[in-house]
């Protein structure tokens, strides 16, 4: 039982009441926002290393790296996964009820 200054209607921000009123795909979008948040960290770091040590090993002489090779297919790969995220983001607005809400939350997940 709530004390006597405890309020249940849930007009406090990021309350229980405000996320069940939210919807479906609200939460969706906010899962997937902070998944992909956490991920692109994860990616940029590892990422980040490799190159690291890549650069570290041509200052050393132990390998030599063709870096314009690395560029292309830098390219290819930004490429496919700028139509990869078109067709995801048009099966997320024609599938879920609301893609506006999906979106939204997809922008605080990214946030938190």
């Amino acid at each position: 039982m709530p004390g006597a200054g405890a309020s249940t209607d849930g007009g406090a921000l990021f309350s229980q009441y405000f996320f069940l009123k939210l919807g479906f795909s609200f939460m969706v979008g906010l899962a997937m926002g902070f998944a992909l948040k956490v991920a692109f960290k994860i990616a940029l770091f590892v990422v980040g290393l490799l190159l690291l040590s890549l650069f570290g090993l041509q200052l050393a002489g132990v390998i030599d790296v063709n870096w314009s090779g690395m560029e292309i297919h830098y390219d290819g790969l930004a490429t496919w996964l700028g139509a990869a995220a078109g067709s995801f983001f048009g099966y997320v607005g024609d599938n879920l009820t609301s893609a506006a809400s999906f979106f939204a939350g997809l922008a605080v997940g990214l946030k938190l």
